[in-house]
């Protein structure tokens, strides 16, 4: 399962994909913009969600929003 994870800031970004590598995750870092929001940052991730978000919320790390973008099973 592919999912993103909505960053605040680039320093979040880079924390979160240091705790997910860390603990066996594939992610990428993106940085994209938005009409709305304007810049985001946020990370791509081969894995479950539930266990991405309780990981990023142990690291301190503020999710914005976490969405599943392909599921692959």
């Amino acid at each position: 399962m592919i999912c993103m994870a909505v960053l605040p800031s680039d320093t979040f970004a880079h924390k979160a994909q240091r705790i997910l590598t860390a603990n066996g995750y594939q992610c990428e870092m993106i940085r994209t913009t938005s009409q709305k929001e304007g810049c985001i940052f946020g990370i791509r991730i081969n894995g479950d969600p539930e266990q991405i978000r309780i990981l990023l919320q142990r690291g301190s790390v503020p999710v914005r929003s976490l969405r599943i973008e392909r599921d692959d099973a």
